[in-house]
């Protein structure tokens, strides 16, 4: 008998299925505990301390963890009786606030933004317009920068577009659980709706914080209604309702709103030496901020206000902080430059003449590293305050740049890009390998690419695929294409983009046109 080859433990394995055990066990420390984790793991916590009755989800970095660690918690969560669904796309778990309209019932759904926000766009429209009386909040994973997987764009503009108040918390634990749990209290006393945006950076921050007890929320499934609401029209998002929601919006919601923020210090104000000068930056990248400087040896110096509440802002509060400067320097990442924007038209209307400095010393797109806020935090001194001696931080800048170059010369460029590809054995490998040994007998081909691994294709070697629409979305971008091609063409679809959404916006959509385009095609012929 040949001999057994030994055990290698779990730990040791090369691609082990993930386990959450520990996290799982931090869940359940109780008051005065200290949680010590991973951001996105330390808002898991939060919300069950929050007492948060029903928690949904459709899993996407960098925010897949709140959902993942909650189904391998599902004893607590039946202890608490608090309901977890793990929804088929977006629109399902923003679908699931419902509950939060009619009832005093806290809930908490996430995505991976934008595309996951794109996706639930319908059901935030429709939530925001009534409101809500139990506290409703949704964390967003903001994929934006070098290593995000989807389009740059930010959800600012849902945000705007259908007032929902957005959080973009410092990346520091106390500060993440604290807007978490502030969160769920600012949409209950704003009838609101509440966003939370992490960065990839801010989910996978790690850090401690002093834990409490969870709570049991009121109404559960261990504490079911008897009765359901009453019907008031009032709480349904359609006309007439929906006209006095509007105005409810900015003449009730948003003022509650900037009180609230104000009174119970969402925002962060760090004071500094010099009264002429000013910062405001986003929440979200304060970390990448303070880097900055600490590196130009100005840090402690300049007077910092930091939204941990990009929407609304509090026009008092942004009035208060840029009365007497001379010039403030606005940090917000990514384009349009909305806070930008609207903090010059406040000043303005208020006939405050405080320089503002923003895009410009900053890129306009792009993430911002620490090397980019370093650059622009030099062009903004050297604008504004030539009497900082910013010498020698320079002369350190610089010759870590020029060695950056020099490292390259003697390379003979760049490193080259590495780009993603299948896993080794992956079975999607061969399908795409047949693909191209097709080419070689009909020719080239439109293929309609998805969301999924095997997006892959779209990469050398292989330089396969036309389009990415969305996922699910491949059979439904070839549906104009088709018609008017000679040849058939392919579309690509992996199961999760099947269910969540292309049984649909595909297969249905194509099932039902079928007898014309065969026509179509046939006529072709």
């Amino acid at each position: 008998m040949l001999d057994q080859p030994p055990q290698v433990p779990v730990s040791q394995r090369t691609n082990p299925e993930r386990s959450f055990k520990e996290e799982v066990r931090a869940l359940r420390l109780g008051e005065g505990e200290i949680f010590r984790g991973e951001g996105i793991l330390a808002v898991t916590k939060a919300i069950l301390q929050a007492g948060v009755g029903y928690v949904g989800g459709y899993q996407g970095a960098p925010v897949s963890h709140l959902v993942d660690v909650l189904v391998e918690s599902q004893d607590l969560l039946d202890e608490l009786g608090v309901h977890l669904e793990t929804c088929t796309n977006e629109s399902s778990a923003a679908a699931l606030l419902a509950a939060s309209i009619n009832y005093p019932i806290r809930g908490c759904v996430t995505w991976k933004s934008i595309v996951g926000t794109n996706v639930a766009a319908d059901a935030l429209s429709n939530l925001a317009s009534p409101g809500v009386i139990g506290g409703a909040l949704i964390v967003v994973g903001e994929d934006y920068g070098e290593g995000a997987s989807v389009i740059q764009e930010r959800t600012q503009a849902y945000a705007l577009k259908s007032s929902v108040w957005l959080m973009d918390p410092r990346p520091n634990l106390p500060t993440i659980v604290a807007c978490t749990e502030k969160a769920f209290e600012l949409s209950e006393a704003t009838n609101t709706p509440v966003m939370m945006e992490l960065r990839i950076r801010a989910c996978h921050v790690t850090g401690e914080f002093k834990a409490k007890d969870n709570k049991p929320p009121a109404i559960s499934r261990n504490a079911r209604l008897a009765q359901p609401a009453l019907h008031n029209y009032d709480r349904i998002s359609h006309p007439p309702s929906t006209y006095v929601h509007e105005k409810m919006k900015v003449e009730v919601r948003q003022p509650a709103a900037e009180r609230f923020i104000v009174e119970h210090g969402l925002n962060e104000f760090f004071p500094g030496e010099r009264s002429d000068l000013g910062i405001i930056v986003q929440g979200g990248i304060t970390n990448v901020l303070m880097r900055g400087l600490d590196r130009l040896e100005v840090d402690g110096k300049i007077p910092t206000l930091v939204l941990n509440v990009t929407h609304p802002l509090v026009p008092d509060q942004i009035a208060d902080f840029c009365k007497g400067k001379r010039a403030v320097l606005i940090v917000e990442e990514g384009a349009p430059d909305y806070i930008e924007q609207a903090i010059h038209a406040l000043l303005r209307k208020r006939d405050i003449g405080t320089k503002l400095y923003g895009k410009g010393m900053l890129p306009m797109a792009g993430e911002y590293t620490a090397e980019v806020v370093t650059e622009g935090l030099l062009k903004f001194f050297a604008q504004s305050a030539n009497d900082i001696d910013l010498s020698k931080p320079r002369e350190r800048f610089e010759a870590a740049r020029a060695g950056r170059a020099e490292a390259q010369k003697i390379l003979g460029g760049p490193l080259p890009l590495r780009p993603p590809g299948f896993c080794v054995g992956c079975p999607e490998r061969p399908v795409f390998s047949a693909i191209k040994l097709l080419e070689r007998e009909v020719g080239k081909v439109h293929i309609s690419s998805d969301i999924g691994c095997h997006s892959f294709a779209t990469l050398a070697p292989f330089n396969l695929g036309n389009s990415i629409l969305g996922f699910g979305m491949s059979l439904a971008a070839a549906g104009a294409v088709a018609p008017v091609m000679q040849k058939r063409t392919i579309s690509v679809m992996g199961d999760g983009g099947f269910w969540h959404n292309g049984l649909l916006s595909g297969v249905a959509s194509s099932m039902f046109n079928r007898d014309r385009k065969s026509t179509r095609l046939n006529s072709s012929h």
